[in-house]
């Protein structure tokens, strides 16, 4: 029978460390397995007349568009977690009557504020700081109290001002950390497929990869006209049988 191929596997990853299921995958657009061996060849003068094979290497290529962040914590040997976390706010006030009112509902950590005054030709240009201080006597200065900031009069002489505050919360998030000394465990890959006959009929294929590591490689492009492309590389390697790759159609 004759078979055509057009599909995207979808693949369960299974942890050689601890043996359970780290991810499933239903939405890459592409997943490519390649091998390449070495060759060396005698001659016959100037013509090849006999090949040893030897060295073959695998990889597993896979493109997606749309991924879990339990994916990208998984490229730099990391686990995802709810803990947590300080988030970076930017606020944008106005400034009325000498004052200037912060409208977030969450706490401030202490030591964090950070107070500019704002161009207001564009409303992102930071301008002069403005420190903690007596606003009553001296210029570019402020105080706070729960959440209302009074500015100084004499820079801030109208009701025409903007002040942008920078500062941090302690926010529940899913979160996970690149550090220096960790990288991808080994794992073993599922994929299921269907090769379609010529009698119009789909045929069940599945692909186990025993043992592969993705490449620790990590490129997230933000750009505003492209979308992000996430490229996961993951070396094939031999298990200690030294098998490969078992490919297996459905009888």
């Amino acid at each position: 029978m004759l078979y055509g191929l057009k599909d995207c596997a979808n693949l369960t990853v299974k942890s050689k460390n601890t043996g359970k299921i780290a991810l499933y995958s239903d939405y890459a657009k592409t997943s490519t397995i390649e091998f390449t061996s070495e060759s060396v060849y005698a001659y016959n003068k100037t013509t090849k007349a006999v090949r040893w094979d030897n060295n073959r290497d695998g990889t597993f290529n896979t493109t997606m568009e749309i991924f879990n962040m339990d994916i990208i914590a998984m490229l730099f040997g990391s686990t995802l977690e709810e803990k947590s976390v300080p988030f970076m706010k930017r606020e944008v006030c106005p400034v009325k009557n000498g004052s200037a009112t912060l409208q977030t509902t969450e706490t401030i950590k202490t030591g964090s504020l950070a107070v500019y005054k704002l161009d207001p030709t564009d409303m992102k240009t930071n301008l002069k700081e403005q420190k903690v201080g007596t606003p009553a006597t001296a210029e570019d200065t402020y105080s706070i109290s729960d959440k209302v900031l009074t500015l100084n009069a004499t820079t801030f002489p109208d009701d025409t001002g903007y002040v942008a505050c920078y500062y941090m919360v302690d926010t529940v998030a899913q979160t996970f950390t690149v550090d220096n000394v960790s990288f991808p465990g080994g794992y073993e890959i599922y994929g299921d497929t269907a090769l379609r006959n010529t009698e119009q009929i789909d045929e069940f294929v599945q692909f186990e990869l025993m043992n592969v590591k993705p490449q620790s490689n990590v490129t997230l492009t933000m750009d505003v006209d492209n979308v992000c492309s996430l490229e996961i590389t993951w070396d094939i390697l031999s298990d200690k049988n030294g098998d490969m790759m078992r490919w297996s159609k459905v009888a």
